[in-house]
């Protein structure tokens, strides 16, 4: 793409940035929902928690641990661009919404701990995988952010 073609189509690099955080966020955000579903075959909500981060992490060796646009661009912009760190919260939010009724089942089928609100519980949990896939990606190893996030959950269990 030509310069002048790139700013026939975007207004500016940051709008670029903008768009490309609001198509990635929007994907993740229906893979998450999808992954999640009660349909996907795994009949317990805890078990389909485990078996998301198991699978983000597990992700990480083929994708050369690049880890998540928008955990990248939260932590690399954030706080250097307003709008930015702004927009990349918002996508964060829509990944807590798609996770929290998995949260909410795995509480009232007994397998979460109820003594925090499931909101609260979901963002502990994903903020957790966010740092534990920044750990990763200068690590090279997945598998012990995979025990970690394994030994939080189980800890969070009734």
């Amino acid at each position: 793409m030509t310069k002048g073609a790139f700013y026939h189509a975007f207004e500016s690099k940051e709008a670029f940035l903008l768009k490309g955080l609001r198509v990635y966020g929007e994907a993740n955000t229906e893979r998450l929902t999808k992954q999640l579903a009660t349909e996907n075959g795994t009949p317990k909500a805890i078990d389909r928690i485990i078996d998301l981060y198991d699978f983000m992490f597990d992700a990480q060796p083929q994708n050369n641990f690049m880890g998540c646009m928008v955990n990248n661009i939260m932590s690399e912009l954030g706080s250097a661009n307003e709008t930015v760190g702004k927009a990349a919260s918002v996508e964060f939010d829509s990944f807590i919404e798609a996770i929290e009724p998995s949260v909410k089942a795995a509480q009232a089928e007994g397998d979460l701990s109820s003594a925090i609100d499931s909101k609260t519980l979901t963002e502990l949990l994903h903020s957790t995988f966010y740092g534990l896939l920044t750990r990763a990606k200068s690590t090279q190893d997945h598998l012990e952010a995979k025990r970690i996030m394994h030994t939080l959950i189980n800890t969070l269990r009734k």
